[in-house]
């Protein structure tokens, strides 16, 4: 018995001298890890803007904002229809700008009337969707104008920074886009020989007064130098107010 009792003390001792071993190494550690472990404040604070560069919501809670706050719901929902304009004018600028004559590949119609027809009538498929996308460019035009100036008509108070900055880009692609288009012959070119093709198989064309129409709106929209601009000048001084502000600036 005697024996017994004295191997269960000499256990218990072993194993509060390995709790005590192990509680003094987590000292131990922390001693050495502690300083390490602290959050520490920067030493230069960092300056960072909070705006985001995006915006994946467009503006969906604008319906919320206070009408007498710093943004209106009104000028959110103009920024966020600037934003789409800026987007659209931008993938424009790049149609435009890698735009290449495609009626200098076509072969010159020729042989009895039906293999004419036959010919005008292919040419005027293979331009058909490359016209249409300069013609996207004049439907632009009557959209920028309208969403510019109902924004810019918006611009009275204090909270309008964002506003203006979002109007500022639209015109900078606005006069891009005018650039890079007063400097494309090709598309003067391409359309020529698309109406010529039109005119011989205008029968067998669907929508052909449409078409015809569209066609005289952009033979006139390509013949003006800078049309875009042109157009956003005269609108912007028809609205109201701003007679007196240019006569106020003279």
């Amino acid at each position: 018995v005697g024996l017994a009792r004295g191997s269960r003390q000499s256990r218990s001792f072993g194993l509060m001298a390995a709790a005590i071993s192990t509680n003094e190494q987590l000292a131990s550690l922390q001693r050495d890890f502690a300083p390490h472990l602290e959050l520490q404040p920067p030493s230069d604070r960092v300056a960072c803007s909070l705006r985001p560069r995006a915006n994946p919501t467009n503006y969906s809670d604008r319906k919320a904002f206070d009408p007498t706050g710093v943004l209106s719901a009104d000028e959110a929902t103009g920024m966020a229809e600037l934003e789409a304009l800026e987007a659209r004018g931008l993938e424009l600028c790049s149609a435009l700008y890698t735009y290449r004559s495609i009626a200098r590949a076509l072969p010159t119609a020729g042989g009895d009337d039906e293999n004419k027809r036959a010919m005008y009538l292919t040419s005027f498929e293979v331009l058909h969707p490359h016209v249409q996308r300069v013609k996207e460019l004049m439907y632009y035009k009557d959209d920028a104008v309208a969403k510019f100036c109902a924004s810019l008509a918006l611009c009275t108070g204090p909270g309008s920074d964002g506003l203006l900055l979002a109007l500022s880009r639209v015109f900078d692609v606005v006069a891009v886009l005018d650039s890079i288009k007063d400097t494309k012959a090709c598309l003067s070119n391409d359309l020529s020989v698309y109406k010529r093709a039109f005119a011989h198989c205008r029968a067998d064309v669907t929508n052909a007064d449409a078409i015809f129409n569209s066609n005289n709106a952009l033979q006139l929209f390509l013949a003006e130098k800078g049309p875009l601009l042109s157009a956003l000048k005269a609108a912007v001084h028809r609205l109201p107010g701003a007679e007196e502000s240019s006569s106020r600036r003279g």
